[in-house]
C-alpha cells in the first residue's frame, strides 16, 4: 500500500524522487524473476503503444492453470517501471480456464479482434505440409523424361537440290510397292484355311513371334506405312517441281480407299489403332486439299475469261434498254398503251335466228357484257430471278432497277463440255476433303497425341522448326524435330502429315514388334506372281484384287 500510496503522490506533486526511493523500487523489481514460470513460451516481439491491455491477446497454455497468472510482456513494463511500480494482472475468472482445457478450439472460433503488428495469428489453421515431388529421380527416369521432352534439334542444311528430290521419290516409292504386296499377301494368310480367300506364306512367321501373334494388326501397320511411303514419294516430286500433277495423285484414290476399308472393317480395339485410322483420312485430307488448290489456280483463268465476255454483254444490255427509255417516241407509246383488239361480229350477235332452234332458257346466265373484255387488264409477267451481284455494274449495286435486272438476265453465253467436266471435278474435290477431315478430327487430335503418342507430341509441341521446313526432317529420323500440319487450304503441309505419320507408326509399332521395311513378306519371282494370278482367277470370287491398283509414279508432264 506505501508504494501504492507513494506512486499516486508523484504523480500528483510531478516532483523528482529521492535516492533511497529509486533504490527500494529496484529491489523490488530483483525479486520479479522468483515468479516467473520457466516453462513459459517466449514473449512476442515488441506491441504497438496503442495495444489493448495486456494478457488479453494470446491463448493460455493448457498446462498453465490458474495457480500461475499470465506473466504480462516484458517490454512493456520495462517502459513503465521508470513511471510506476509493477502491479500483477487482475486474476480471470475461475470457469474461463477450464473451459478452454475443454474445449481448446473454442477461442480460436470466437477470436475477431486483429492481430498486433509482429504477433502471428493464431486463430488460422497451419498450411498442410507440400505433396512429395513427383520429379523423376532414378537416371532412367531421368532419361525417359529427356527423350519425351526434348527433341534433338538437327542443324539446318537448307533446300537440297533436285537430284536429292528425286531419288527419295523413287527409294520409297519401292518401299511403298513392297510394303502393299506384304501387306496383302499377310492379310490373306490371316483367314482360315478353309477359307476361299486364303492364300499361305511360303515363309510363314514363328509361332511364338509377334507377326504370327498379331498377323491381322501387322497387315494393316504394313498397309498404312505403304500409303505413308507412296505419299511421302509423290509429295517429293511435286515440292521439288513447286507443282500439283493430279493425275498421278489420282492413282493413290483406289489403294487409299483399300487402306480405308480393312482398318474400318476391324473395328480398332484401342484409341491408338482410332489414331492411325484418323491418320489415314488426314493423308486423304490433304491430298484432296493440295488438289483443291492447285486446280483451283488453272479452273479460276478459264471460269473468269467467261465472267468477263457475260459482263460484256450484260453492260451492251443495259445500255440498249437505256436508250430505248430515253426515246420520246417509245414514252409516248408507252403512256398511250397498245390498244387492245375489238371483239369479232361473231361473238357479240346474239344466237337466235329464225332459222335456228332456241337454246336459251328462263334460268340461263346471260352473256358477259362486252364493255368488260374491253376493259380487263392484261396479266402481268412473272418477276424474275434476282441477279447475281458479280454481274451487276458497280453503279447499280446498291439499287438494281428492272432494266438493269432484265439485262442481267437475259444474257447467257456458252461454256464447253470440258469446263463443266473441270466445276464439276472441282465441286467433287471439295466435298472429298470436307468429308476427309470431318472423319479425321473425330480420332486425331493433339490430345490423343498426347496421351497415346507421348513421343511425337513432344516432338511437335517443342519444335522450332517453321511450316517451311518439311526438306530439313529426315523421315528416318526418329529422335529429330517435328511440326504439327498447318493448314491445308493452301495446299502445302502433306509432307509434314507423311513425317508425322511415320513416326506415330514407330511408336505404336514398338509394343508390337512392328518392324517395317524389315520385315515384310518377299515379293516372289514373276513366274510365281503368274501362276498364284492364274489360280485367283480360276477362283473368281470378290477377293481376286481386293487391294486395287498400285499407285502410279510422276511422269514428266505438265501439271494441270
Amino acid at each position: 500500500m506505501a508504494s501504492v500510496s507513494l506512486s499516486q503522490r508523484s504523480q500528483r506533486t510531478k516532483r523528482t524522487w529521492s535516492r533511497e526511493q529509486l533504490l527500494r523500487h529496484l529491489e523490488l523489481l530483483s525479486d520479479f524473476s522468483e515468479h516467473i514460470i520457466p516453462n513459459l513460451p517466449p514473449s512476442p516481439p515488441a506491441s504497438r503503444s496503442s495495444s489493448p491491455a495486456l494478457g488479453q491477446k494470446r491463448k493460455q497454455d493448457p498446462t498453465f492453470t490458474q495457480e500461475h497468472p499470465k506473466r504480462p510482456r516484458t517490454d512493456s513494463q520495462s517502459t513503465r517501471s521508470s513511471h510506476q511500480p509493477s502491479i500483477p494482472p487482475p486474476q480471470p475468472a475461475p470457469s474461463a480456464p477450464s473451459r478452454h482445457i475443454r474445449n481448446p478450439n473454442a477461442l480460436t472460433a470466437t477470436r475477431l479482434e486483429p492481430s498486433e503488428e509482429g504477433e502471428v495469428r493464431e486463430d488460422l489453421p497451419l498450411p498442410p505440409p507440400p505433396p512429395p515431388s513427383a520429379a523423376p529421380t532414378t537416371s532412367a527416369e531421368l532419361d525417359g523424361a529427356v527423350d519425351f521432352r526434348m527433341p534433338v534439334r538437327r542443324p539446318k542444311q537448307g533446300r537440297p537440290s533436285l537430284r536429292h528430290f528425286d531419288l527419295i521419290h523413287d527409294r520409297y516409292y519401292t518401299a511403298g510397292r513392297q510394303l502393299k504386296y506384304s501387306g496383302d499377301a499377310r492379310f490373306w494368310s490371316t483367314f482360315p484355311s478353309s477359307h476361299r480367300e486364303y492364300r499361305s506364306l511360303s515363309n510363314p512367321p514363328p509361332a511364338n513371334s509377334s507377326y504370327h501373334k498379331y498377323g491381322g494388326l501387322i497387315a494393316r501397320l504394313e498397309l498404312v506405312d505403304a500409303l505413308i511411303c507412296f505419299t511421302y514419294a509423290l509429295w517429293n516430286k511435286d515440292y521439288s517441281r513447286r507443282c500439283c500433277i493430279v493425275d498421278s495423285w489420282t492413282t493413290t484414290t483406289a489403294f487409299l480407299t483399300w487402306c480405308k476399308t480393312k482398318w474400318q472393317a476391324a473395328e480398332a480395339s484401342t484409341e491408338g489403332e482410332k489414331a492411325l485410322l484418323g491418320l489415314i483420312f488426314m493423308i486423304e485430307g490433304f491430298i484432296h486439299a493440295r488438289k483443291l488448290a492447285y486446280h483451283h489456280r488453272n479452273l479460276n483463268v478459264e471460269v473468269d475469261k467467261i465472267i468477263d465476255k457475260a459482263r460484256n454483254e450484260v453492260v451492251a444490255n443495259i445500255a440498249v434498254a437505256e436508250r430505248e427509255m430515253s426515246t420520246p417516241s417509245v414514252q409516248g407509246a408507252k403512256k398511250q398503251g397498245t390498244p387492245q383488239m375489238l371483239p369479232s361480229p361473231a361473238s357479240i350477235a346474239p344466237t337466235s335466228s329464225a332459222n335456228s332452234t332456241p337454246t336459251s332458257r328462263d334460268g340461263d346466265t346471260p352473256n358477259p357484257d362486252a364493255s368488260s373484255l374491253l376493259t380487263a387488264p392484261p396479266a402481268q409477267a412473272a418477276p424474275g430471278p434476282a441477279p447475281h451481284i458479280r454481274m451487276v455494274p458497280t453503279k447499280y449495286t446498291r439499287s438494281i432497277p428492272p432494266h438493269v435486272a432484265n439485262s442481267v438476265n437475259s444474257v447467257s453465253v456458252p461454256v464447253s463440255a470440258n469446263m463443266l467436266g473441270s466445276i464439276k471435278d472441282h465441286m467433287s474435290i471439295m466435298s472429298a476433303t470436307i468429308a476427309a477431315f470431318n472423319s479425321a478430327q473425330q480420332t486425331l487430335t493433339l490430345p490423343t497425341l498426347q496421351k497415346y503418342f507421348p513421343k511425337t507430341f513432344a516432338r511437335m509441341m517443342y519444335s522450332t522448326l517453321s511450316p517451311t521446313d518439311e526438306h530439313e526432317v529426315d523421315i528416318e529420323d526418329d529422335e529429330g524435330e517435328l511440326f504439327w500440319p498447318g493448314q491445308s487450304t493452301n495446299g502445302e503441309g502433306l509432307g509434314w502429315v507423311c513425317l508425322m505419320g511415320q513416326a506415330m507408326l514407330r511408336e505404336f509399332g514398338k509394343t508390337y514388334g512392328y518392324k517395317g521395311l524389315a520385315g515384310v513378306v518377299p515379293k516372289p519371282a514373276p513366274e510365281a506372281i503368274e501362276s498364284v494370278s492364274r489360280s485367283i482367277s480360276r477362283g473368281g470370287g470378290s477377293g481376286s484384287t481386293p487391294h486395287g491398283s498400285t499407285p502410279g509414279g510422276h511422269t514428266p508432264t505438265v501439271p494441270r
